[in-house]
């Protein structure tokens, strides 16, 4: 149950970067090495902290709602929640703010005239 959620929001925040990566015109090259790095922490994190917490007892999942895969006691689909943050957050960050920093939209000083 847990997993065909996740992959859906999974989706959604993939099809958010998505959609920024195109109305910015950002080639996904250009991000990659940047997301790659983001998304290597925040599961990193996930690993470390999930299962400290789950080993001191602070939470557990329903046995029947997971597939049963576990990265040491944290259950994989609690993998999926860093993945989706990374995605839709870049998405969303690139979607609403301003004009790109290499695209200076300010207009050109006109030239004094001499007197």
């Amino acid at each position: 149950m847990f997993l065909e959620l996740s992959l859906w929001f999974t989706a959604a925040a993939a099809l958010t970067l998505a959609a920024a990566l195109l109305v910015r015109r950002i080639p996904l090259r250009r991000v990659a090495g940047q997301l790659g790095a983001a998304l290597a922490v925040m599961v990193v994190l996930t690993a470390i902290f999930d299962n400290l917490m789950i080993y001191a007892g602070l939470f557990d999942y329903g046995q029947h709602t997971l597939t049963g895969v576990r990265i040491g006691l944290a259950p994989i689909e609690d993998f999926f929640y860093p993945v989706c943050a990374v995605l839709f957050i870049s998405g969303l960050w690139w979607l609403l703010s301003a004009a790109p920093r290499d695209q200076d939209t300010r207009p050109e000083p006109t030239a004094r005239s001499a007197r």
